[in-house]
């Protein structure tokens, strides 16, 4: 029997931080040392700084400076991401002979060395895309706006000046060597259609694109029945008789919250049984408006209405004792709540954005509104009010679009997917019919949606 292959994650983030993309590398990660799969994650350090080196949950995992936040830095990024992409490719040639696949989490600024060492060192690549936004903005447009800043020292004063053009055109050479990276990827996976579609328009090679949606650990969010959930609620300190709303995720404008609570307002007078509970934090995002959440919910006097939670490792508690879940966000490639959301049974009104019109029927198993959009959240909500009666039946198929998300399902996919790369004796050697295989291992997934 063939020995199984090393996997090495590289990704921006990892725990104990808590943004998507970590936490979903973080469960492959963990579910593939769990198969007996070796797998260690490289990853940014983080702020207070950790171990640069540690185990977790079977997982070996390697953190490099420098840390804190890129996004929306401008130029202040650039010496911080040359920096770390050096120190990346050093660890990758040094220790070329302890793994076999890469697999990177994003298309930010990973790739632009693993591809092209992986070719190099002959080992396989694998580019996981994350958001729609990865392909359609090389740089951030906060990044952009922050180059195009006269604020900070003389230097940057001065870049600032012609910082707009400069950025912009950095972004289109940026954008190509994207493209051209992506094309020379093993594989390329997509965590949704819309991704897939987007990767198919930029003439990436049909072969080489992997549709594998995030995962849900069905086995923690899960219903509960009417009796556990009093109980959760009283254990977690929220309101017993009511009608509770869930928002669980990022507290960041792109998120769409303060939309929300300038909604809630209106809906809180409507309905008196209404509660708004919102757990998260805004911790990190470059884009942070916890505290003008904050700030917005005293101005409204919806003290009394709303639970500000804060950030919480027993999100599917909060899922299980709530009766609806809302995600008022603006973008998202599949958002992991809202799968979690559908795993509990709960009925979801999300923006049909990213994943969400694939894994929701309106009116069915949840309800879609267009992002940015405060009269349609409302009335969207105000819909899956007035359908109480049917939620039953909505969150029956809510559990049942979840399914083909579940964690366990999703890790054997990528143990599959690593195997097979792993398995061919060189790059030339991998042929489309190879990746075809791997391609028609999803079609389960496909034909339900």
């Amino acid at each position: 029997m063939a020995p199984e292959p090393r996997v090495c994650w590289l990704t921006e983030e990892y725990p104990p931080e808590t943004g998507g993309t970590g936490l979903m590398a973080a469960r492959i990660c963990r579910g593939l040392a769990a198969r007996g799969v070796p797998t260690r994650a490289v990853t940014r350090q983080t702020r207070p700084a950790r171990q640069p080196e540690e185990w977790l949950d079977g997982v070996h995992v390697r953190r490099i400076k420098p840390a804190g936040r890129l996004k929306g830095a401008g130029w202040r990024a650039l010496p911080a991401m040359i920096v770390f992409l050096v120190r990346l490719s050093a660890l990758l040639v040094r220790e070329a002979r302890r793994y076999d696949v890469i697999v990177v989490s994003s298309m930010k600024i990973i790739p632009l060395a693993a591809v092209p060492l992986g070719r190099w060192l002959n080992k396989a690549c694998v580019i996981r895309l994350e958001s729609p936004f990865e392909l359609i903005e090389p740089i951030a447009a906060e990044s952009l706006g922050a180059m195009g800043s006269r604020a900070g020292g003389p230097a940057y004063r001065t870049l600032g000046a012609l910082g707009a053009l400069v950025g912009a055109g950095l972004a289109r050479v940026l954008g190509a060597l994207q493209r051209a990276i992506l094309r020379r990827a093993d594989c390329i996976v997509a965590i949704s259609r819309d991704l897939e579609s987007s990767l198919q328009q930029m003439c990436c090679p049909s072969a080489r694109i992997l549709r594998i949606p995030n995962a849900t650990d069905l086995r923690r969010f899960l219903p509960v029945t009417e009796e556990e959930k009093v109980a959760l609620r009283a254990r977690l300190h929220l309101p017993s008789s009511c009608t509770l709303v869930l928002y669980a995720g990022r507290l960041s404008r792109a998120k769409g919250v303060l939309m929300l609570i300038e909604g809630w307002a209106e809906l809180a007078a409507a309905h008196p049984d209404l509660h708004l509970a919102i757990v998260g934090s805004g911790k990190g995002s470059w884009d942070d408006c916890e505290a003008e959440l904050a700030g917005r919910v005293r101005v409204l006097a919806l003290g009394a209405r709303v639970s500000l939670v804060g950030e919480s490792d027993r999100v599917h508690e909060y899922m299980q004792a709530s009766d609806i879940y809302v995600c008022p966000s603006d973008y998202e490639g599949f958002s992991l709540s809202i799968g979690e959301a559908l795993a509990c049974g709960l009925p979801a009104v999300v923006t049909s954005v990213g994943a969400a019109p694939e894994i929701i029927e309106h009116g069915v198993s949840g309800f879609l509104f267009p992002p940015k959009d405060l009269r349609a959240m409302i009335a969207a909500l105000e819909l899956c009010l007035a359908q109480r009666a049917r939620w039953p039946q909505i969150s029956r198929r809510a559990r049942e679009s979840a399914e083909p998300f579940d964690l366990d399902r999703v890790v054997d996919r990528y143990a599959a997917l690593a195997r097979e790369l792993a398995r061919a004796p060189g790059r030339a050697a991998r042929p489309a019919a190879s990746r075809a295989r791997l391609r028609g291992s999803s079609s389960d997934t496909r034909a339900r949606h």
